[in-house]
């Protein structure tokens, strides 16, 4: 006779517990480390040339020295510019209903950066400009939840804190990076994101006169580059006269298996089609971030978070 030591059912289930501390340390170790992925686009419409850093979906991380380390990653890149491309806060719907926003790291790794990068502007050779910010969906939720006062002083204290730290939100508007080179932002929200189980993407399209009413004067001679934060939507604005799009969203699947890529988006989608790398469309580019950050699910397998460097040549 077997004792319960011996069962089978003991056995599986000791083996079931043994896997689960495994996965576990594994996501925690991935959570807490960090890759740089360097991309190069080349630039065919003009002759100009520049770089920068891409981060998205921060989601008030925190690392045990205070940024140190990936700051000094950051601004040995040598970057023209930091792009922060959306969700630095962590606003889910969850902390909307028990009020409670999260974004006291953020503030710490954006003072930070703004200390760092006033360090770099006078040094030799150094090509650093401006950090930039456009939003994402737990911004625009706080930024939208206007029918309450904590979630009303919340955004615009965050606000003012990027611009006391000298970073220039682009929200639906472009800025010149060079004579040749443009960058927008775009902060499309009610309708543009979605949160279910499905196989089916049955997501808002964007109409002509939606982007019309931001970028009616886009000049598609140059090199436009443009960040919104959900890629679903990348051909759309290729299709408008964007060259490079820029998104996160979907960090990177969460899990990632060898030869099929990701399992399920923060979204609860299955297998995302955009959710992690890049995507080459007729001369034109897709990157997609899989973030620093977590949210609700503290998980990353074979999704290392990671800082994006790109350069335009």
């Amino acid at each position: 006779m077997l004792s319960k030591f011996n069962s089978p059912i003991f056995i599986i289930l000791v083996i079931a517990l043994f896997l689960i501390f495994i996965i576990f340390t594994l996501s925690h170790f991935e959570c807490n480390t960090f890759k740089i992925s360097k991309y190069s686009i080349t630039n065919f419409k003009n002759s100009d040339k520049t770089s920068f850093v891409f981060i998205s979906d921060f989601h008030n991380k925190t690392y045990s020295d205070n940024y140190q380390k990936l700051l000094n990653e950051i601004f040995k890149l040598n970057p023209h510019y930091i792009i922060l491309g959306g969700d630095f806060i962590d606003f889910s719907k969850s902390n909307r209903t028990f009020k409670i926003v999260n974004y006291d790291n953020t503030i710490k790794f954006i003072k930070e950066l703004t200390r760092f990068s006033s360090g770099f502007k006078d040094k030799e050779n150094y090509n650093f400009k401006k950090i930039l910010f456009t939003f994402g969906n737990h911004e625009l939720r706080l930024k939208n939840a206007n029918n309450d006062e904590k979630f009303i002083k919340a955004y615009e204290n965050f606000i003012n804190i990027l611009k006391e730290n000298n970073v220039e939100i682009i929200d639906d508007k472009t800025i010149d990076f060079t004579s040749g080179i443009s960058f927008s932002g775009l902060s499309l929200y009610d309708g543009y994101y979605y949160n279910k189980l499905t196989f089916k993407k049955n997501y808002k399209n964007i109409e002509k006169d939606v982007l019309d009413q931001y970028f009616i004067d886009l000049d598609k001679s140059r090199f436009n580059i443009v960040s919104f934060h959900k890629p679903d939507y990348f051909k759309d604005l290729l299709d408008y006269g964007f060259d490079l799009v820029l998104s996160g969203h979907n960090h990177g699947g969460l899990v990632r298996l060898p030869g099929i890529g990701a399992i399920v988006s923060p979204d609860l989608d299955l297998f995302p089609k955009y959710d992690y790398g890049k995507y080459d469309f007729d001369g034109k580019t897709l990157i997609v971030s899989s973030g620093l950050g977590e949210h609700f699910i503290k998980l990353r397998l074979n999704n290392l978070p990671e800082v994006c460097y790109i350069s335009i040549e």
